[in-house]
């Protein structure tokens, strides 16, 4: 068996920008991807950019995968991004989450593990209205992934775009990926973000690269707190597995704190995270906590 790269380790919620630069590199790591959630028992939709469904359907078969029947029983849906996202000519990003759930709901339907997605983002370069909301709807779409359902890979060519244009779209996604940079093809997600019945678990790292992405899945979390009814116990967000946090983090977990009004806290806060949490409010550091909770 090949050995591991970075798709083979990706799980059901997590959301990854996956950038490229190299044709052939990206297409065997797309497979690699794909064939994982047909194996899997997993619903699997390629949303394509630089192929035509039926091209890439028999390039995906000249490398081994075999189509036909999945693609029959529906396990396998290629389409395009002018028959998905594009759909009237258009980006409209609240259309496009409303998607997301649409298409969760009907594999959950149909009995499949999970619903595992890969698109091409090359279509962003194009002057199509509404493409300019591109980062405000990659960050918001985490509220979705976060329930573990649902995983993307979402694959940009570095060749498309500015750096600058990368670091920003990059920022709306939990984890950033590079395809061809060595021993970081067995890198694993960088922040994993999960609902949880208690609020939601961060595992992994933050900071400004994947930070815009927290920022949103927050701001969700701190309105389903508003909801509480008064009396119950408050929501938590669980960050014992946070293995690195910055300062902006910290300040990002602090003003979710701050903004729940007493109905958010934070549970397994570590020494360091702790450290910086009492420098941004220290009258607040350990009001912030649930007891006992710092190691």
């Amino acid at each position: 068996m090949a050995h591991p790269t970075t798709v083979d380790h990706l799980l059901p919620g997590d959301h990854v920008c996956w950038t490229f630069d190299d044709h052939e590199r990206h297409l065997s790591a797309l497979i690699r991807y794909l064939r994982g959630g047909l194996e899997r028992g997993e619903q699997v939709l390629y949303f394509t950019d630089t192929f035509l469904p039926d091209a890439f359907l028999a390039a995906a078969q000249a490398y081994g995968l075999e189509v036909r029947e999945p693609e029959r029983t529906g396990q396998l849906q290629v389409t395009t991004a002018e028959e998905s996202y594009l759909a009237g000519g258009t980006f409209d990003a609240e259309r496009a989450l409303a998607g997301w759930h649409t298409a969760i709901g009907e594999a959950r339907g149909q009995g499949y593990s999970a619903l595992r997605v890969a698109a091409d983002m090359g279509w962003t370069v194009r002057a199509t209205p509404g493409v300019e909301r591109l980062a405000w709807y990659e960050a918001q779409v985490n509220q979705i992934f976060s329930d573990g359902y649902a995983m993307a890979l979402c694959c940009y060519d570095r060749r498309l775009f500015t750096s600058a244009e990368l670091d920003r779209v990059g920022a709306a996604h939990p984890a950033t990926a590079r395809a061809g940079a060595g021993s970081h093809e067995e890198w694993a997600p960088m922040l994993r973000i999960r609902r949880t019945f208690e609020g939601l678990a961060l595992t992994g790292a933050a900071d400004r690269s994947n930070s815009d992405a927290l920022e949103a899945t927050l701001r969700h979390v701190v309105a389903d707190a508003h909801r509480i009814a008064d009396g119950a116990a408050p929501l938590v967000v669980d960050v014992a597995d946070l293995t690195f946090a910055d300062t902006a983090i910290a300040r990002l977990l602090a003003g979710a704190v701050a903004a729940a009004r007493g109905r958010l806290l934070l549970r397994g806060v570590r020494p360091t995270l702790h450290e910086m949490l009492s420098v941004i409010d220290p009258g607040q550091a350990h009001a912030r906590c649930v007891t006992g909770s710092t190691v």
